[in-house]
């Protein structure tokens, strides 16, 4: 490795994820953000190997590339972009388009990422080996904060949870694509009734990421959470300075 390349360590679980998603768009964070945009840009450009057992998809409604556009650009890494076509743009769209495509995609894995706040690290054929070491069908990123916060959803996230990092996060996942469109259908068929009980907001009717909880609930244990960040590193609620390592930034200056 370059000593320029960006290397990310989580210190508290150890791990070294393959994905960084700066999640909610946080405020500690907004200073830091494009700092480390500008250096995984700035670092020798990689040589990833084609990874044909899997299909990356993103969703973007803009005529500008997000963030994970460019960066898989950059690294050369095939993808799909979803809603590109469409008007206006509402979170819960990323459902629908996702359990459309699903059932007609070839490759036997699929990765999903959000397209305006991720960066992808590594080569896709080491996510990929890191995924199948979980010995399961789906696995979603983790994070902190329970959102939308029903607390019979957050209850469960809490009771299976094995880190801090122990609720679902919709914008990052990888898995099995069988499995995958089976759970995003199951996800569509969910109802809001206890989301709108516990915070009946606009945000909430028209978000993704509370039927998808819901479904993970149904499809666990065979759906998991990366709860050590192995591939996916969210963002929110963590501090700039002491849980998150990224090299050879000094973030404190």
């Amino acid at each position: 490795m370059s000593n320029n390349a960006l290397l990310v360590t989580n210190l508290i679980t150890g791990a070294r994820p393959a994905v960084l998603h700066r999640n909610g768009n946080p405020a500690n964070w907004r200073t830091a953000w494009p700092r480390v945009v500008k250096a995984f840009f700035d670092q020798p450009r990689p040589h990833d190997p084609p990874c044909p057992d899997i299909t990356v998809i993103t969703w973007n409604s803009r005529p500008a590339k997000g963030v994970l556009e460019e960066c898989l650009d950059w690294r050369g890494v095939p993808y799909v972009t979803l809603g590109r076509s469409l008007s206006t743009w509402r979170n819960c769209y990323k459902l629908f388009l996702t359990a459309d495509l699903l059932p007609r995609l070839k490759t036997e894995y699929v990765m999903a990422l959000d397209a305006d706040d991720v960066l992808v690290l590594s080569p896709l054929q080491e996510i990929l080996e890191t995924f199948r070491a979980f010995h399961c069908d789906v696995l979603f990123g983790s994070e902190r904060q329970s959102w939308p916060d029903v607390p019979s959803i957050a209850r469960f996230e809490r009771s299976i949870a094995q880190s801090e990092y122990c609720h679902l996060n919709s914008g990052a996942w990888i898995g099995r694509t069988r499995a995958c469109a089976q759970l995003f259908k199951d996800a569509l068929d969910e109802d809001l009734d206890d989301i709108l009980a516990a915070k009946r907001t606009m945000l909430t009717l028209y978000d993704d990421q509370g039927l998808t909880r819901k479904a993970f609930r149904r499809h666990h244990p065979a759906a998991r959470l990366d709860y050590e960040c192995r591939i996916f590193q969210a963002l929110f609620r963590v501090p700039v300075q002491g849980e998150i390592l990224i090299e050879p930034l000094d973030l404190t200056a």
